[in-house]
């Protein structure tokens, strides 16, 4: 049998079966209109994740280290902004005042010395007991300017320089508050 035959035979093989498994009435969709096991309009696609911190953070939190530069984060130019919960505990560094959840600290990275030029965000906000133990019960993100999270959870990178630099005796709960 020559080949072209064989192919259309096929195809008009397949065509029977999937017409067989349509119900009684019931017809394959032509062009784009949705047929009768469509499930209709597709809803929009689900955002990612959001930041931790409120677009109006330069209002509503707290600026307890200003502009300064820092050892770390890509030797960029840094502020401190703290959530009206986190300003005791970070100000105390301390387990007798532990941050409560919900607790947030974000830090402002720019690229040069007046701190003008915003390039990134790396902002932790604090979980319940057990939430996230890799990263210390605290959910960590890097966000572009635009306040596109880029990463999240318990970045390695973050958890280790905490780990290091935020111990005590100058620092508590992977938040230190001097650039050492």
């Amino acid at each position: 049998m020559p080949r072209g035959v064989c192919i259309l035979g096929l195809g008009v093989a397949w065509c029977a079966i999937a017409s067989a498994c349509l119900g009684p009435g019931e017809r394959r969709p032509t062009g784009g209109d949705a047929g009768p096991h469509d499930a209709g309009p597709r809803p929009p696609p689900t955002p990612g994740p959001q930041p931790v911190f409120p677009a109006d953070l330069e209002r509503t939190y707290t600026e307890l280290r200003g502009c300064r530069e820092s050892h770390e984060h890509e030797l960029h130019f840094i502020r401190v902004l703290v959530s009206p919960s986190a300003i005791e505990p970070y100000q105390a560094l301390s387990p007798d005042l532990p941050y409560p959840e919900g607790a947030t600290l974000v830090k402002l990275e720019y690229d040069d010395d007046a701190c003008s030029e915003l390039v990134l965000y790396t902002a932790y906000r604090k979980l319940a007991p057990n939430a996230n133990l890799a990263g210390g019960d605290w959910l960590w993100q890097r966000v572009g300017p635009e306040r596109d999270v880029i990463e999240e959870g318990a970045p390695w990178r973050c958890i280790n320089c905490h780990t290091y630099h935020c111990a005590p005796p100058y620092g508590y709960d992977l938040t230190c508050a001097e650039e050492l």
